[in-house]
């Protein structure tokens, strides 16, 4: 939920009971902050408590641990992100159009939370590593999928696994590197990584879905 949103939906209970799903959202959302400001280890369910303006046990009935925050925490990132990718794609027709959208569905959503997603991807070597790998996962299937499909039949499962990883590799690192160069648009940006990724990935993935799919000579009796 957008902050605007959900701040304007807390307004409406100013002087009444918060309902329990409301809460847990305001909950998520400030935790959301927490952890880029102090990371894992310094995020304390007292101060978040402070934030949302109740008790510290209010906040473990509703999400538990701190663990568990955490982990419900990137699922959200998780599910905006790959809702975010999916609606963009499924509006275009061919592969480089396709990637192109997808790219620039990332890139404005990375840089919307710009500060929050280099703290989530500093995280990888220590507390939270499983959940921001499960994001790379998520990120790599759609890829895969988008490739396959452009590539009108099955490539080598692990030539399409390299190709999404090499995909996502260099758009996550295109969108970090975006943070000290604002000048360019993430249109711009867009364009030129679909430009140089989506002949290759064509290429490569028709001749692999070739080789698998070309019955191989029988050898004759001898």
């Amino acid at each position: 939920m957008a902050a605007k949103e959900l701040t304007a939906q807390l307004a409406a209970f100013s002087h009444g009971r918060v309902p329990r799903d409301l809460r847990r959202k305001q909950v998520l959302s400030e935790a959301f902050d927490l952890f880029i400001e102090r990371g894992f280890p310094g995020a304390s369910m007292d101060e978040l408590a402070r934030r949302v303006g109740v008790t510290k046990p209010v906040i473990y009935d509703l999400v538990g641990s701190k663990e568990q925050l955490f982990r419900e925490v990137m699922a959200v990132v998780q599910e905006e992100l790959t809702a975010s990718i999916a609606t963009a794609v499924a509006v275009e027709a061919d592969l480089p159009s396709r990637l192109r959208a997808g790219i620039l569905a990332f890139l404005r959503f990375t840089h919307q939370r710009r500060r929050g997603w280099s703290a989530l991807l500093s995280m990888e070597s220590g507390a939270g590593s499983a959940e921001v790998n499960a994001i790379r996962r998520q990120q790599a299937a759609l890829v895969a999928a988008l490739i396959a499909e452009g590539a009108g039949g099955a490539p080598d499962p692990r030539t399409l696994e390299a190709l999404a990883q090499a995909v996502n590799g260099a758009v996550e690192f295109v969108a970090l590197w975006w943070q000290a160069h604002p000048e360019l648009t993430a249109e711009s940006l867009a364009d030129l990584l679909s430009e140089l990724l989506a002949p290759g990935l064509v290429a490569i993935a028709k001749a692999s879905t070739a080789k698998r799919t070309t019955p191989k000579p029988r050898r004759r009796a001898t």
